[in-house]
């Protein structure tokens, strides 16, 4: 089991456990965190917010694709005021520093664990606004402010918490919850070593740089 669970943390083990987050959603997750995101939803709903998630388990390809697609320019890359940046012209280790500001490295995601998921409101979502998954989002006035609020007084209740307050390397993601007693049997189990390894063979020409990265930030990758 615990060889199992190290394979699941990295996002390269088997999925059959996982289940659908609700009923005819296309989004994965471990099914005890299934069952209190449900919970969750329905106070929510009681609250007036209309709960929904953008991005629940990932695996690590997928997660390879996103920071591959940052790198190379294809996908927006964000700066520390969460305003589009140009990085073509920054050495690797630079780009990397400003990709994974808001992006985990492949094997090194929460949303491997299927216990994470980035939520919003999709009632307060403005008719015609993009969700952007920013702090700005969350800010006092704007549109998800109140929603924020709710979360802040009622994830601890249904198992819930926030990892990333901003105060490491990671950006603040107030969007982001995490079912804490699965997710942190997922952290107790992770293999760094392997990770690493899975992370060199997949031949990116960047993985050296990251893996050296994830050394000089072990500590800090999972908050």
């Amino acid at each position: 089991m615990e060889n199992e669970d190290a394979l699941r943390a990295l996002g390269i083990g088997d999925t059959s456990y996982l289940v659908s987050l609700s009923k005819g959603s296309s989004s994965l997750a471990d099914p005890e965190a299934a069952k209190a995101f449900e919970a969750l939803k329905i106070r929510a709903r009681k609250a007036g917010f209309e709960l929904s998630v953008c991005s629940a388990y990932r695996g690590f390809y997928d997660q390879f694709r996103i920071v591959s697609g940052k790198l190379d320019g294809s996908r927006t890359v964000l700066d520390a005021d969460e305003k589009p940046m140009d990085i073509s012209k920054l050495s690797l280790a630079k780009k990397l520093d400003a990709v994974l500001r808001f992006s985990a490295l492949p094997g090194f995601s929460r949303h491997h664990f299927g216990t994470d998921f980035d939520v919003y409101a999709s009632d307060r979502l403005p008719c015609g606004q993009k969700l952007q998954l920013t702090c700005r989002e969350y800010a006092y006035g704007s549109y998800f402010f109140e929603f924020g609020e709710f979360l802040k007084a009622n994830l601890e209740e249904f198992g819930f918490i926030r990892p990333f307050s901003g105060l490491g390397f990671v950006a603040a993601e107030p969007w982001h919850i995490s079912y804490f007693p699965k997710a942190e049997r997922m952290v107790a189990s992770f293999d760094y070593e392997l990770a690493l390894l899975q992370l060199k063979q997949t031949g990116a020409y960047w993985a050296d740089v990251a893996c050296e990265f994830v050394k000089k930030h072990k500590s800090e990758l999972f908050s």
